[in-house]
């Protein structure tokens, strides 16, 4: 069985100075399917001006837990919501996010590269919340 992850990335509020973004932050969150626990070692974040944020996150990925066990262990949940994480301070939108994590529920160790494409950069220009899913 192969340990699976959920990134998302969710545009703030406050503005900035960059032309770029008319915030100061935005929101790294993860999150796995149901019972699968899972330890995120380290989420880098490479912007679009090639600064490297080294463990812009890392902790435990959200999952959720059906009351009494009675949820349905394959897949992901119909509403998983905006994952956990944290926010990204100080960097430009993001180009590339690196992340390696571990299963808690299988002894495996797993990284991947999500290349984040310039059409959820141009949702992120735009002011206000959004919620974007990777």
């Amino acid at each position: 069985m192969r340990s699976t992850i959920c990134a998302f990335l969710l545009s703030g509020y406050t503005f900035a100075n960059s032309e770029a973004m008319p915030y100061k932050s935005w929101r790294l969150g993860f999150s796995a399917p149901n019972y699968m626990e899972v330890w995120i070692e380290s989420a880098d974040v490479v912007d679009i001006k090639e600064q490297v944020y080294p463990r812009a996150m890392s902790g435990t990925a959200a999952i959720q837990t059906p009351p009494n066990n009675t949820g349905d262990p394959r897949g992901w949940p119909e509403k998983p919501g905006i994952g956990k994480g944290k926010n990204v301070t100080g960097a430009d939108l993001p180009k590339k996010i690196y992340v390696r994590w571990q299963s808690l529920v299988e002894p495996q160790t797993y990284q991947m590269v999500i290349d984040a494409p310039e059409t959820t950069r141009a949702i992120m220009r735009k002011e206000g919340k959004s919620f974007l899913r990777i």
